[in-house]
């Protein structure tokens, strides 16, 4: 009951955030608000529509309240460039990859109308009926890049989104304490279930926690995202307000070593490194190249140039059940990436078609990472598309840094992005929080395109004084220009 009474209470709490709050702040709270307190053990199934729960219905409600209560006097009251116009992108970049991705959808149906049989084990043939439930997914799946691209492109906005990360981070770090001494335990005390494995939150001795979310793993990745927006906050402060968000960065860095996640913490030393050290051109433009990495990794992967075996042996040298669990891994998805290759345009499908079996009939397969996920259900068009949109604003915003005069703030966005989509290699936490960074760094892209198109200055940052940490001028936002 609780968990029910949570999730549809949910909309009343989103609409009264559009009616009370900015636009960003509105964005922020509705679906960072839900990802991160609203149950997983609930949803509402109705035919052919695809399930409507913690990710699907906070973003609804969201599209709704913004389309009802945005407009009129309220919109024309925003400051210019502040809310990007329209609800459909004008990149066209961005348009291709939603009209892929959506008609890969219905393809992967299309190309699926068989059975498939492994011994007693029977798995159905996709119906043009589910054709609806595919198209929807995908659908619900972008609305939170289509509300950050409006809402959150703008230098204010986007310091708004890493404030309100950091906000949270910290909030939820007390929820995370508890659980680190107490065992996870908060989930089945308020929502009465516990969301995945016990024995995989038995970590060094304690407890790994989960709280709300699906997974450890996904608490990890989050409070790294935190930490990396705290980081980048105190790159763009000055003042009494650097010191804080310094503290701020130290708090959360040491609740991400208690999340006890080895991958999220090494992912945070590298990318707190880079906004620690490095100039803000060289920030950006060390994301795009992660992010052209990640994009290539399975077709590297694939044939075979990832250094699969050297990574054996470092994570031998570390600890031997690592090395064990890695090999496994590796042996996995070389298993499932020749069978997504026997249907490589649109894949296979729901239902676990996408999965490995025996003889027996018995699931053999170990599906971790998203990318493998991506590529054997919806085939190398749907890994393309997924992938594209989290991927590429990021490869662009590298290619055209100078000319954008991007600031700390959105570097800082970027790399936040950055630590989800590393993360996605061996796991799969792709979330809404990930949509809408994404969503917010492609409204960025738009937002410096629509400013060369009409002349207008760029938004630029907050004064930053030249020394060793900024390599920066001091500059001044143009008039009518709000700064970052």
């Amino acid at each position: 009951m609780i968990p029910m009474l949570a999730i549809l209470l949910w909309p009343v709490v989103v609409f009264w955030l559009f009616a009370t709050r900015s636009p960003a702040v509105a964005v922020l709270a509705a679906i960072v608000g839900a990802y991160l307190l609203l149950p997983r053990n609930f949803s509402i199934e109705l035919p052919a529509v695809p399930s409507l729960d913690k990710d699907s219905i906070p973003a609804l409600t969201a599209v709704l309240a913004a389309m009802l209560m945005i407009q009129g006097p309220r919109l024309r009251g925003l400051a210019p460039g502040l809310v990007l116009p329209g609800w459909v992108p004008r990149s066209r970049m961005v348009r291709i990859l939603f009209a892929t991705m959506l008609f890969g959808a219905v393809a992967t149906v299309l190309t699926n109308t068989d059975t498939l049989r492994y011994g007693p084990t029977t798995l159905p043939a996709l119906r043009v009926y589910d054709a609806a439930s595919f198209l929807g997914i995908s659908l619900f799946t972008l609305l939170p890049f289509v509300l950050a691209r409006k809402y959150l492109a703008h230098p204010d906005a986007q310091r708004v989104l890493l404030m309100g990360l950091v906000a949270a981070g910290i909030a939820y770090s007390l929820l995370a304490l508890y659980e680190v001494r107490f065992s996870p335990q908060l989930s089945r005390m308020i929502y009465g279930y516990f969301p995945h494995d016990w024995r995989q939150h038995l970590r060094a001795g304690g407890y790994r926690p989960v709280v709300f979310l699906s997974h450890g793993l996904w608490l990890a990745i989050f409070f790294c995202s935190a930490f990396l927006a705290a980081m980048a906050l105190w790159r763009s402060s000055t003042g009494a307000m650097r010191t804080r968000w310094l503290a701020a960065s130290a708090w959360l860095f040491l609740i991400l070593v208690l999340s006890k996640g080895v991958g999220a913490l090494a992912i945070g030393l590298l990318l707190g490194a880079m906004i620690l050290f490095l100039p803000i051109r060289w920030q950006v433009i060390g994301a795009a190249i992660i992010a052209g990495s990640i994009l290539t990794y399975p077709m590297l992967r694939g044939a075979g140039l990832v250094p699969t075996d050297m990574a054996l042996d470092l994570a031998g040298q570390y600890d031997r059940g690592r090395e064990a669990s890695l090999r496994t891994r590796f042996d996995n998805e070389d298993l499932l990436l020749a069978k997504a290759n026997l249907r490589p345009a649109f894949g296979w499908g729901g239902w676990g078609r996408n999965r490995i079996f025996d003889e027996n009939g018995n699931d053999i397969s170990i599906t971790d990472g998203r990318w493998i996920i991506a590529i054997g259900a919806k085939g190398w068009i749907g890994y393309l598309a997924e992938f594209g949109l989290l991927l590429l604003p990021m490869i662009f915003l590298g290619l055209r840094w100078k000319q954008l005069a991007l600031t700390p703030v959105t570097a800082g966005l970027g790399l936040a992005l950055t630590a989800n989509m590393i993360d996605l290699i061996p796991n799969a936490t792709l979330t809404p929080v990930t949509w809408l960074l994404a969503g917010a760094l492609a409204g960025r892209l738009e937002l410096g395109r629509i400013a060369d198109t009409a002349g207008a200055p760029l938004p630029v940052g907050p004064d930053v004084r030249r020394n060793a940490y900024t390599r920066q001028t001091r500059r001044h936002p143009p008039q009518g220009v709000p700064a970052a």
